[in-house]
């Protein structure tokens, strides 16, 4: 199922549950994936990071953020609505316009994912129909 690894400044409980949710819901609406298989994982630190060859001091200086979002293949005009609505989401519920993630989109086939112990394309027979969400044409 998709999921999202966000590696981030340590942050308060608030700004985590806004981040959960709002995140969440774009991830949901851009896709039209329902929003009850989506996950997120926090990957906090404090200041062992970098960003332009600078450890991150904790001030105003935009700190290292990363998204790794593993899902299904996109058509691309998806990904594109996903990744602006993703880093519009994370800045506003950080409170801070110029904290933008680097976002990389790592997509899967079915075969490539196991829930409860079994493949994605042996559990459901809608994934089993179709190799990817979304089929990419020959061209």
């Amino acid at each position: 199922m998709p999921c999202l690894e966000i590696t981030m400044p340590v942050s308060d409980h608030e700004t985590k549950i806004c981040l959960a949710d709002r995140l969440t819901e774009a991830f949901a609406v851009a896709t039209g994936y329902p929003s009850d298989i989506f996950g997120i994982a926090f990957h906090e630190y404090d200041s062992d990071a970098s960003s332009g060859g600078k450890l991150w001091d904790g001030g105003d200086s935009r700190p290292y953020l990363h998204f790794l979002l593993y899902c299904p293949r996109l058509k691309r005009s998806v990904k594109q609505k996903l990744v602006k609505t993703l880093t519009a989401t994370f800045a506003e519920c950080v409170g801070r316009e110029h904290w933008k993630p680097v976002i990389h989109l790592c997509e899967h086939p079915y075969d490539n994912v196991g829930v409860n112990g079994e493949l994605l394309s042996d559990s459901y027979e809608e994934c089993a129909k179709s190799k990817y969400y979304y089929e990419l044409s020959d061209d």
